[in-house]
């Protein structure tokens, strides 16, 4: 499921895009994050697709979150299938070949399998396959490594409750009250309930499926950030057939890449979000691509200061000031 944004307007046809055409058009895809949905990302997508009016926004719904609840998924649910997801929806667009898109973003949960999803199309030969590597991967505020516990904190509270809900206000105390959760938390998670369906249209049930969230959630600790990073920001690629290291299922032969083109890497951090330690941040800054002083280099980090997590929320536009710059720099 996906809606789209163009000149910070959104619609809901495929009339925004012609994949068929030479135009100069550009898409971005947007990816939410755990227990989210596209909507989460329409600021950000509204505003950069304001300041550069070729540039149009597909925000997609990842298996198991919003409108892509109801459609049935096949088993596993990890990022490499979420990467077919996307794969499958692009193509009938025609978002194939020079109409790819152009840019992945994707936050937190979203912000991995944008990771994944670039990292797996630098893997392939580029003869072979439809689809190109993207220019640019932006990942907002995804810590590196396993789910902090606090994530699986909210899943055993939000798994422990029995639907329907009887009301958002029921599901807010329940939570900060009784699970001691913190109210803005709370409040958000009130913000994933849909109306019951038949004669239950007073109660509320998850926009979201439980049992997928938390396969996705189990995947973390499977997917090796940096590795994925260094291998898909070096300038020279090379040609090892015998390196077939499983940086999550389905990449085999990962380093084998006979693609031409770089991608850049923008890694976002929230400056408020203390889960970015010091280790976490050296070894990221210690990958060969990595330059501090190179608006170029093709591993860029960046800090939005007064930002926690919801980094789109919290400092949109300096995160947006600073997806403009990296156009200017592509």
């Amino acid at each position: 499921a996906y809606e789209w944004i163009s000149n910070g307007e959104v619609h809901k046809n495929d009339d925004v895009v012609d994949g068929t055409s030479d135009t100069k058009e550009e898409v971005i895809v947007f990816l939410h994050g755990l227990l989210g949905n596209s909507k989460n990302l329409r600021t950000p997508a509204k505003k950069l697709t304001k300041k550069i009016p070729h540039l149009k926004a597909l925000l997609l719904d990842i298996r198991g979150h919003g409108n892509s609840s109801t459609t049935t998924h096949a088993q596993p649910h990890d990022f490499q299938s979420c990467v077919q997801d996307i794969i499958e929806t692009l193509t009938p667009l025609g978002l194939v070949g020079t109409n790819s898109p152009r840019t992945m973003c994707g936050h937190s949960l979203g912000g991995r399998i944008a990771l994944q999803y670039s990292h797996h199309l630098c893997s392939l030969n580029t003869s072979t396959t439809l689809l190109e590597p993207p220019k640019q991967t932006w990942v907002l505020d995804s810590v590196p490594g396993r789910a902090d516990p606090s994530v699986h904190n909210v899943l055993r509270a939000i798994s422990s409750l029995s639907t329907p809900i009887p009301s958002k206000k029921w599901l807010v105390d329940t939570l900060t009250k009784e699970y001691k959760m913190d109210k803005g938390v709370a409040m958000w998670i009130a913000t994933n309930l849909k109306a019951g369906n038949g004669d239950d249209k007073k109660s509320f049930d998850w926009v979201f499926d439980l049992n997928i969230a938390n396969e996705l959630v189990d995947n973390f600790s499977n997917q090796n950030f940096a590795k994925m990073i260094d291998e898909m920001t070096q300038e020279e690629k090379d040609n090892n057939p015998d390196d077939t290291t499983d940086l999550t299922r389905g990449d085999s032969n990962s380093s084998s890449r006979t693609g031409t083109e770089n991608t850049t890497v923008h890694l976002v951090m929230a400056g408020k979000n203390k889960l970015w330690s010091e280790e976490i941040v050296s070894e990221l800054k210690g990958l060969s691509s990595f330059e501090e002083s190179n608006p170029s280099s093709l591993f860029r980090m960046h800090t939005l200061e007064k930002a926690g997590h919801w980094v789109h929320v919290d400092d949109c536009d300096g995160l947006v000031n600073l997806m403009l710059k990296g156009y200017m720099h592509r």
